[in-house]
């Protein structure tokens, strides 16, 4: 079982002419680092901020809070609402989004989607693992890259700068949801020992992966699996990948 850790972004139309929202980061963010922002764009594509109709930054310390926008035309237009990382930059993209149409009631909650990870008991191996995981697929500048690392233990402070990282891979460029492989993990995954799974964007000037935009995690336990049992690590590979993920 999968115990996750996703940013949040709540929202609901108030009146003809304000829609209002919540949102909430990971523990231990820095809003300021990740380059957190709220915006809102007319239709139903993001864009960039500049190009939004209002945008907001998330300042240092602000974990969660709430925000109103306002001015709109609720019921005659189609509206979007982001919450994004890297604001103005070349690397700028959404993780959260709420769609706001035409149709959209009054005081109930608007249709999300947010960017998760997560891992199934079956897909545990000795000293792999297939992580699964989902973003809204939306427009942004530049290709920021996805990625997956591996902890041991629970979800700490420490993870944000790296500290007692086992093991990494990517996702492939402008891929918004599937699956990522984690092989050949060191020293393997021990039976009953607690690991957390990381999803990031983005990377450091120095090109590894910067931990201070987490956006999603996944604590679980190694567990009884099908593949862990009996099975080597390397045999569930034999098979083309697209039949193997076909089997799971």
């Amino acid at each position: 079982m999968c115990k996750q850790g996703v940013i949040q972004l709540i929202g609901k139309p108030i009146n003809e002419e304000q829609a209002a929202v919540s949102f909430s980061l990971l523990p231990g963010s820095d809003p300021v680092a990740m380059g957190c922002f709220l915006a809102i764009w007319e239709g139903t594509a993001v864009l960039s901020t500049s190009e939004a109709l209002q945008a907001r930054k998330i300042g240092s310390g602000e974990l969660f809070g709430e925000h109103t926008f306002d001015q709109l035309f609720i019921g005659k237009k189609n509206y979007i609402i982001g919450l994004g990382i890297d604001k103005g930059r070349e690397t700028e993209t959404i993780i959260a989004t709420l769609s706001l149409t035409i149709s959209a009631v009054f005081n109930q909650l608007l249709p999300a989607v947010y960017s998760n990870i997560s891992v199934n008991a079956d897909n545990i191996g000795t000293d792999f693992l297939i992580a699964h995981f989902t973003s809204p697929c939306c427009n942004q500048i530049k290709s920021n890259k996805k990625w997956i690392a591996l902890f041991h233990g629970e979800f700490s402070p420490g993870i944000y700068d790296g500290t007692n990282m086992i093991a990494t891979s990517k996702a492939a460029p402008y891929q918004y949801s599937g699956s990522i492989i984690m092989k050949n993990i060191p020293k393997g995954l021990g039976r009953f020992e607690t690991y957390t799974l990381i999803f990031g964007q983005g990377l450091d000037k120095s090109g590894n992966l910067d931990y201070s935009k987490l956006i999603s995690s996944c604590t679980f336990i190694v567990w009884r699996s099908k593949i862990y049992i009996g099975t080597s690590a390397a045999s569930p590979f034999s098979a083309p990948l697209p039949l193997l993920l076909h089997a799971l």
